[in-house]
């Protein structure tokens, strides 16, 4: 039981490099930050010319096509190696898996291949969504009953 616990110590110690964590953590906040500018800057722009909710609806179009188009000449994932995960936590990552997905599949076709592939992250993400949203409102319509 203590060589494990020394092993697994020693494995542990090899992975702590806080400085290269912290670069991490910083490529992210800023990146993720110049995604929100750039969509901030789309939609000032989208302001100027629709009202306000289709301004959103259109941002949203333009941010999950670029990603896309991105992920499938492959830049996409280039870029996110450079930005960490301020690339893959907004809509553009979501979007990016599913192009990714899709493209691995391609050499089957556009419908068995591509078709049939490219929703299948989306799936589990709608699923767990839903069900996440049904549990909240649930606890917010208790709530709300209760109070």
């Amino acid at each position: 039981m203590q060589n494990t616990t020394k092993y697994y110590e020693s494995l542990v110690k090899t992975q702590r490099n806080y400085k290269q964590m912290t670069i991490s953590f910083l490529q992210a906040f800023f990146f993720g930050g110049l995604l929100c500018l750039f969509g901030q800057v789309i939609l000032t722009i989208l302001n100027l010319f629709f009202s306000p909710n289709e301004s959103n609806f259109y941002l949203l179009i333009i941010i999950i096509s670029l990603a896309a188009i991105l992920s499938a000449v492959g830049i996409y994932d280039d870029m996110g190696q450079i930005a960490k995960c301020g690339l893959a936590i907004p809509i553009s990552g979501f979007s990016n898996a599913c192009v990714s997905a899709a493209m691995e599949y391609k050499k089957e076709g556009l419908v068995l291949g591509i078709g049939s592939n490219c929703l299948k992250l989306a799936g589990s993400v709608i699923v767990l969504g839903t069900c996440s949203a049904i549990i909240v409102s649930s606890i917010r319509y208790i709530i709300e009953v209760l109070i």
